[in-house]
């Protein structure tokens, strides 16, 4: 399964009141895609349980929705069916940057609890072979033995926003969940959480964290 993800910058704070001002242009902003979508509002931007370098992408939301392969996604945003800006007005915009992922449930997300979204960029001397093997194979079985963890997804991104010099600004995007953030605190912690991060710095150069608040849009199509 793919899942299209809008990485979206706003010139103000995004609140609440945006949220429920803009509900029936963010339904709309998902009407084509029979999945539905979400949007996650960022609450909190600290490096919640860790202690690493973070990235120059600074995000106020982050929209995601599912397609079962990559013509469809790119039919459904040039056809209007999906909208990358999630409804939000455009004055209220600063910058959308879509990324493509191919997404790898680890452990099933609950219905309910906090979460916590991160992105990951790779080390330049780690190829993009070996970050997806790392991070598949090994990393993910550190991560889903952190202590109180109730949800995690990997979203390996095949295509996305590149720099000034043509590299990717995101290789991954994580989907955590928790009960509460300290348990967040605890899970990173923890010796098995300290090893974790510890084999995270082999092969991933940078991690902005992002605790977000999910809203639910029905789809349509």
């Amino acid at each position: 399964m793919l899942t299209v993800m809008s990485l979206i910058q706003t010139r103000t704070e995004l609140t609440d009141r945006h949220v429920t001002d803009n509900a029936e242009a963010m339904r709309q902003a998902v009407a084509g895609v029979p999945g539905g979508g979400l949007f996650n509002r960022v609450i909190d931007r600290s490096q919640k349980g860790i202690s690493y370098a973070r990235g120059a992408l600074d995000l106020d939301a982050i929209g995601q929705a599912e397609f079962p392969d990559i013509s469809a996604s790119m039919t459904a945003a040039s056809s209007g069916a999906f909208n990358l800006s999630m409804g939000l007005p455009g004055p209220l915009v600063e910058a959308v940057h879509p990324i493509v992922c191919l997404r790898n449930t680890v452990i099933a997300p609950p219905k309910a609890g906090l979460k916590r979204m991160s992105i990951l960029r790779k080390r330049p001397d780690v190829s993009c072979e070996v970050f997806q093997d790392q991070w598949f194979n090994v990393h993910s079985f550190l991560v889903k033995r952190l202590p109180g963890i109730t949800g995690y997804r990997q979203n390996l991104v095949l295509d996305g926003p590149r720099d000034e010099v043509g590299h990717m600004m995101v290789d991954g995007m994580v989907e955590l969940w928790f009960p509460d953030g300290a348990t967040i605190d605890a899970a990173f912690g923890s010796d098995i959480g300290r090893t974790t991060m510890t084999h995270a710095l082999e092969f991933i150069a940078e991690i902005s964290t992002f605790l977000v608040e999910p809203v639910a849009l029905p789809g349509q199509g």
